[in-house]
């Protein structure tokens, strides 16, 4: 049994753990309060029974999934933490709140020195290999950043090129006319979420309900939560 640690709540990390969690001593560290908050990724699916080994029939009716064509769009937020909720319950130890202040590698080991909240008061740990995906959740506020060294070339979700995208929810109803550079797929409740690359050239009639900055794959197909899907089982496969 190995001692793996996961950075970052990343829809890929959460699904790479829960592959590792029979086999292995799993942990999770996020420097967020929660999983999934802020949202950072598109709630966009195409092949939504990719996510049946992962949840329950009524956490599948929770997410509310809305037919598109193709596709399915979701609340990834929802979806991030009904991952971090199953993993925990598989036995993943999860640490919000937390931020990492230095990785030394030490012969076949790696130790980890953290700062924040979790259930452990200790401030160093020790594992066998790490996944950063670190990269792949919205920067926290203020100070909470993790710091360790880039050398250490670690194991991390790999979309290819990424790009700077905005993101907004709005009204599907305003979202009629869109200029041809805009990515929109709708939501149940009457939303869509409509995604531009670099800075917004579109905004809504009445307003953006959400909206957040992400770095998103230059590649549209990377873009999908089935891409994380995809990639967290690799990473599993690299790990383990």
């Amino acid at each position: 049994m190995s001692r793996i640690l996961c950075i970052g709540g990343s829809i890929a990390n959460l699904i790479a753990a829960h592959h590792m969690s029979s086999k292995h001593e799993v942990t999770l560290i996020d420097v967020h309060a929660e999983i999934g908050m802020p949202c950072s990724h598109p709630g966009f699916i195409l092949e939504l029974d990719s996510l049946k080994p992962y949840m329950t029939e009524e956490q599948m009716e929770f997410l509310k999934p809305h037919p598109n064509e193709p596709g399915w769009g979701l609340r990834s937020e929802w979806l991030n933490k009904l991952l971090a909720l199953n993993v925990a319950e598989q036995g993943v130890n999860v640490h919000t709140r937390t931020r990492i202040t230095s990785i030394e590698k030490k012969d076949e080991e790696y130790l980890v020195s953290f700062q924040g909240a979790g259930p452990t008061s200790k401030s160093i740990l020790v594992f066998d290999n790490i996944i950063d995906g670190s990269m792949h959740v919205p920067p926290a506020p203020g100070s909470l950043q993790h710091t360790f060294e880039e050398s250490l070339e670690l194991p991390s979700p790999d979309f290819g090129v990424r790009t700077e995208w905005f993101g907004g929810t709005t009204l599907t109803t305003d979202c009629i006319e869109l200029p041809e550079t805009c990515w929109r797929f709708d939501r149940s409740g009457g939303l869509s979420e409509v995604w531009m690359e670099g800075t917004p050239s579109w905004a809504p009639q009445h307003g953006w309900i959400e909206q957040i900055s992400s770095p998103l794959s230059f590649n549209a197909s990377q873009r999908t939560i089935d891409a994380q899907i995809t990639e967290g089982k690799h990473l599993f496969e690299v790990v383990t």
